[in-house]
C-alpha cells in the first residue's frame, strides 16, 4: 500500500524490484562425538561437557578440549645400546586423531561434543553417546553426525548409538549419519545384523580401519614399566646412573601420583566424568523438582559444595593417600586455597549460618575447617560472627530458593578455580617434568620419539569426514565423495577378495552396502564406495543425493520461512516459485542436476489446482512440490513441504 503523505515535501522510497533468493545452505559440517582430555573453556570458566562447540582448527579444538590421550603401550624393545627398536601400540580413545584426520583431509568447521574425559579411569559408555546425540538436536547447522570413540562398545551397546543417531537424522531430515564397523567386524555382518532396517537411507559406513602413524603424545608412565632390553624386562630408571636423572624420575612419579589422586579424588566427588558441575547441577535439579524444596536438599547442596572444601583440605594435609607429594604442586595449591578458594568458601559459610534456622542439622562454622589445616591455610575464623542479610525473603520455600540462587555463583567460582588451579596445574607438572626428562636423558627421548612414531590402526569416519567436506568445496555436494585418495594414511588394514568387495556394495538381503576403503598400487589408499544403508533403494542408494536433497531442502526451508505470514494467493505462489527455480536452475548450471534442459532436470509446483485444493487454501496450507533428477533426466525425485499460513 502507498505511503500516505499529508504536508508538502519530498519523500524517497526504497522500492526492492529484484524477487527473493534461496541461500545455500552449508552441507559439510561434521559433529564428532567423543571422549576429549578435557572440556573448559577458560578464558569464561565454562564447562563443555554435553555441549556442542563449533571450532574451526585443530588449534582450537585443543584451545578447549586439550590433545589427544596417551595410547596404550604394551611393548617397547630396545636393544644391548638402549636404541629403540619397536613398540606395540593401540588406542582406546580415538577423538583427537580422528579431528586431525579431518583437517588432514580436507576438513573445516566443525562440532565437537565432548561425553567425557579420555583418561584409563573412564570408562567408554552408550548412554554417553546418546547424552551427547541428543544435545545435537539443538543445534540446526551440523549436517553429519559421527563418532568414533564408539567403536569400542559392545555390539548391541554400538548398534544402540547408530539407531539413535538415524532417528535424529530422519527426524531434522537435515543431517547424517556416518558410521565406522568395528575393528574385528571388517566385513560388517555383525552391523548388519544389529543395526535395523529404520532410516537406513540417512547413513553410511566404511570399513576397514586405517593404518596410520600420526605423532602421539607419549608420557613417561606409557612405556616406564613396558621396556624391555634385548628380550629382558628393565624399568626405565634402571637405563641410567646419572643422579640429575633419577632425581627428576622420582619427581615426575610424585607428580604422576598427585596428577592420578586429583583425578580419582574429582572423580569420587562428581561422577564419571569428574566434572564439579554434573553433581552439583543434579541436586540443584532434584531441589527444583516437584516437591524437592525442602530443608534436607537444600542442605545436600550445601554438603556438596562444602565437600569439596573437604578434599582440598585433604589434598594438602589430609589422610594417607591423599597428600600431594610433589612440593612445588604442594605450595602452589596452598597458595590457590588462600587467594581462591578462603574467600569463596567464607561467603559460603555466612551465607550458610544465614539460613541455619530453616535447615535441620545446623551449618558450616571455621571450625568443621580447622582440622590439620593451620589458620594461614584456611583462615576461616570469625565467619560465625559474620551477620549477612543477602536473604529477604521470610517464607520458608522462598528462602531455600534464594539460597540456592545465591549458592550457584558460588559455586560457579569454585568450580572454575578448582578447574584451573587443581585439575589443570596437576597436569602440567607431568608435562614439565616429562619434557625435562626427555631433556636430559637422550635415551628416554629415543624411545618416546620412537613409540610416538609408530603405527597405530584407527576407524576412518574422520578422515572420510574430510574428504566430504572437501568434495563439497571444491566440486559440489553432489559430486560422490569417492574416488578420493587419503592423506596421512599408510594403508587399509585389511585388503578385500573380488567377492567379499561385491558383498559389501551390493547386500541382497537387506540393502545395506559397506563403502570400502581399497588400496591401489600407484594411486594410493581411496575412498571407493558412496552408498547410503538404504543399498536397494532406487532413489536414495548414493550418499550425494541424500546429502544434496537434506541441502535443497533446508535451503528451500529456510528462506521460505518470511512467507508465513504472507497472504496464502498468487502473488506469493509466484514469489516461492520464481525463487525457488532460480535457484535449481542455478545448481543444473553447476551440474547437480540431470538433463539437457532445466524442465528434464526440475521442476517446481505450487498453487490452486496445481499442489492445493480451495480447502487448503481455507485451511492455511501453502503446499509446495519440487522435483528434481539428480540420478537421470526426467527421474525426479519429489520433495514436497507445506507452510502453515493463517487460516481464512
Amino acid at each position: 500500500m502507498a505511503t500516505t503523505y499529508k504536508t508538502p515535501g519530498v519523500f524517497v522510497e526504497e522500492i526492492p524490484k529484484l524477487p527473493p533468493s534461496v541461500a545455500q545452505v552449508e552441507t559439510a559440517l561434521p559433529a564428532f562425538v567423543g571422549y576429549t582430555e578435557t572440556a573448559l573453556d577458560e578464558t569464561t570458566g565454562e564447562i563443555l561437557t554435553n555441549k556442542p562447540k563449533r571450532i574451526g582448527s585443530l588449534v582450537e579444538y585443543e584451545q578447549f578440549f586439550g590433545a589427544g590421550p596417551s595410547p596404550n603401550v604394551t611393548a617397547v624393545n630396545i636393544d644391548s645400546s638402549n636404541n629403540f627398536t619397536s613398540a606395540t601400540v593401540t588406542n582406546t580413545f580415538f577423538m583427537y586423531d580422528s579431528l586431525r584426520m579431518f583437517y588432514a583431509n580436507g576438513g573445516g568447521d566443525c562440532y565437537i561434543v565432548s561425553i567425557g574425559k579420555s583418561n584409563s579411569s573412564t570408562t567408554v559408555a552408550g548412554t554417553d553417546f546418546l547424552a551427547g546425540i541428543d544435545e545435537l538436536r539443538k543445534e540446526d547447522a551440523p549436517t553429519i553426525i559421527l563418532f568414533p570413540d564408539a567403536v569400542t562398545l559392545s555390539d548391541s551397546d554400538i548398534a544402540t548409538v547408530q539407531q539413535a543417531a538415524l532417528l535424529q537424522c530422519a527426524d531434522l531430515q537435515d543431517r547424517v549419519g556416518l558410521f565406522d564397523v568395528k575393528q574385528d567386524d571388517t566385513l560388517g555382518t555383525n552391523f548388519r545384523n544389529n543395526i535395523g532396517i529404520n532410516n537406513l537411507k540417512y547413513g553410511a559406513v566404511y570399513s576397514p580401519w586405517l593404518k596410520v602413524n600420526l605423532p602421539k603424545t607419549i608420557r613417561y608412565t606409557d612405556v616406564e614399566s613396558v621396556i624391555k632390553r634385548a628380550g629382558i624386562s628393565v624399568p626405565l630408571s634402571g637405563l641410567t646412573t646419572d643422579p640429575d636423572v633419577q632425581t627428576i624420575i622420582a619427581e615426575l612419579e610424585m607428580a604422576y601420583a598427585d596428577h592420578e589422586n586429583v583425578t580419582n579424588k574429582t572423580i569420587a566427588l562428581n561422577g564419571p566424568n569428574g566434572n564439579l558441575a554434573d553433581g552439583f547441577n543434579a541436586l540443584v535439579a532434584t531441589f527444583n523438582g516437584v516437591g524437592g524444596n525442602s530443608n534436607a536438599n537444600l542442605r545436600a547442596i550445601f554438603d556438596y559444595v562444602f565437600s569439596i572444601g573437604t578434599q582440598l583440605e585433604d589434598f594438602i594435609n589430609g589422610g594417607a593417600g591423599d597428600v600431594i607429594s610433589l612440593p612445588v604442586f604442594l605450595t602452589a595449591t596452598e597458595a590457590a586455597v588462600v587467594s581462591n578458594f578462603d574467600p569463596v568458601f567464607a561467603n559460603l559459610a555466612a551465607l550458610d549460618l544465614e539460613v541455619e534456622g530453616d535447615i535441620t542439622g545446623g551449618g558450616y562454622t571455621a571450625a568443621d575447617f580447622a582440622g590439620a589445616v593451620t589458620a594461614a591455610d584456611w583462615p576461616l575464623a570469625g565467619v560465625a560472627a559474620v551477620a549477612t542479610s543477602l536473604i529477604s525473603e521470610t517464607n520458608n520455600d522462598n528462602r531455600r530458593i534464594a539460597a540456592v540462587n545465591l549458592v550457584q555463583p558460588m559455586f560457579d567460582e569454585i568450580n572454575t578455580a578448582y578447574q584451573l588451579l587443581i585439575v589443570n596445574t596437576a597436569a602440567s607438572y607431568t608435562k614439565t617434568l616429562d619434557d625435562s626428562l626427555a631433556l636430559a636423558f637422550p635415551v628416554y627421548k629415543t624411545i618416546i620419539t620412537g613409540v610416538g612414531n609408530s603405527m597405530t590402526v584407527m576407524p576412518p569416519s574422520g578422515a572420510v569426514a574430510g574428504v566430504y567436506a572437501l568434495t563439497d568445496r571444491t566440486r559440489g555436494v553432489w559430486k560422490a565423495p569417492a574416488n578420493v585418495s587419503l592423506n596421512n594414511v599408510l594403508a587399509p588394514e585389511t585388503v578385500f577378495t573380488a567377492t567379499q568387495l561385491d558383498n559389501l556394495n551390493v547386500d541382497a538381503v537387506a540393502g545395506k552396502s559397506v563403502n570400502a576403503i581399497r588400496y591401489f598400487t600407484g594411486k594410493g589408499t581411496l575412498v571407493f564406495g558412496a552408498r547410503t544403508l538404504a543399498g536397494n533403494d532406487n532413489e536414495w542408494r548414493y550418499v550425494p543425493v541424500r546429502r544434496f536433497f537434506n541441502m535443497v531442502e533446508e535451503s528451500c526451508k529456510k528462506s521460505t520461512e518470511p512467507f508465513v505470514f504472507e497472504p496464502n494467493d498468487a502473488n506469493t505462489w509466484v514469489k516461492i516459485q520464481g525463487m525457488i527455480e532460480n535457484f535449481l536452475t542455478t545448481l543444473w548450471r553447476q551440474g547437480a542436476l540431470q538433463g539437457v534442459k532445466p524442465e528434464h532436470a526440475f521442476y517446481v509446483a505450487v498453487g490452486l489446482g496445481k499442489t492445493m485444493t480451495s480447502l487448503d487454501i481455507l485451511e492455511g496450507r501453502l503446499i509446495v512440490e519440487i522435483g528434481m533428477a539428480v540420478v537421470r533426466p526426467a527421474e525426479f525425485i519429489i520433495l514436497r513441504f507445506s507452510h502453515k499460513l493463517a487460516e481464512s
